[in-house]
């Protein structure tokens, strides 16, 4: 080739569209809307700081990083406010400002910026701060607020650790599960409400189905081993899908455009061992957010689940 300055590698995500990132990020956070307007419902106005926070400190902290580096500003490309938006469903609904402030800190500085920006970096820089303020601050991570008419002051997972299955349904019903009735954390209250805004991501092509289907899908499979082996000891796999982060972790956190790998085989790969992985560290580990341990551990094996079956150049 003559002139090889033509040829030019950018970071992901490699998508056949028209779109550009920027639309894909709007997507997200439209996507994201009908549990943020559950989670108004359900804690009132604190759902809307937290979001407002979480969203503009992000950008914030984006355009500092990048003045400070001298590199391009990109704050148009609204990766920053889509990732806040995010970060922000993975918070209680009483979070303190300053541990918002903390969180998008680590979110873009540490899980972004540092390598050089969105699209280089090998982890979701959300599960990276959220994993830093929960091991810095359990108690201000874990204090719900609970929604009205919800009597059980504990997290549908945290019922499951501390009593047991067999308390689980005592104070919890699938429609509570399913709907939003119970503690937790503003994006995994209602996954019925996340599973719409899934629904519109796989509608409109900006996620690929394989990683959310196969992780659904380890779910799933594991815990019903488990629990057909032992019902007593084990919880159902209907629990372990709507409790927790699954929802969110299925749809938002595991189709991470940099950190999830691009190849079909192991798009399918990297969603199934993170769904079985999720559910042994909650039923065996320490830990009950096994989704945000499991997606971060999983991000690790994304280049080599790429080189399995690597794409023909030009397919």
């Amino acid at each position: 080739m003559s002139n090889p300055h033509l040829l030019i590698v950018s970071p992901p995500s490699h998508i056949h569209s028209r779109r550009d990132l920027s639309k894909m990020m709007l997507d997200f956070i439209i996507a994201l809307i009908p549990a943020f307007l559950f989670g108004i419902y359900a804690f009132g106005l604190n759902t809307v700081k937290v979001v407002a926070i979480a969203i503009l400190s992000s950008m914030v902290w984006e355009f500092l990083f990048q003045k400070a580096t001298n590199r391009e500003l990109t704050y148009k490309d609204l990766s920053a406010a889509a990732s806040g938006f995010i970060f922000a469903m993975v918070l209680p609904p009483s979070a303190p400002w300053w541990m918002i402030l903390l969180g998008t800190f680590l979110m873009i500085g540490l899980g972004r910026e540092v390598y050089g920006g969105y699209g280089t970096n090998p982890f979701n820089g959300v599960l990276i701060a959220w994993v830093i303020l929960m091991l810095s601050f359990p108690s201000h991570m874990t204090d719900w607020i609970v929604p009205a008419g919800v009597s059980v002051k504990l997290s549908p997972m945290q019922v499951l650790k501390d009593q047991g299955p067999e308390f689980v349904y005592k104070y919890f019903t699938l429609k509570s599960l399913l709907v939003g009735k119970k503690a937790g954390f503003i994006g995994c209250v209602s996954p019925l409400m996340v599973a719409i805004g899934g629904i519109y991501l796989l509608f409109r092509k900006t996620i690929n189905w394989r990683i959310p289907v196969s992780f659904l899908l380890g779910v799933f499979v594991f815990s019903f081993l488990c629990w057909f082996i032992s019902a007593g000891k084990y919880i159902d796999p209907i629990f372990h899908i709507l409790a927790g982060f699954t929802m969110l972790g299925a749809f938002f956190l595991a189709t991470d455009y940099p950190s999830s790998p691009v190849t079909p085989c192991g798009m399918f790969l990297f969603g199934l061992f993170a769904g079985i992985l999720t559910v042994i560290i909650r039923t065996w580990g320490h830990w009950t957010f096994g989704v945000c341990y499991s997606l971060l551990i999983m991000s690790l094996a994304t280049p080599f689940l790429d080189k399995l079956t690597p794409e023909p150049c030009g397919r």
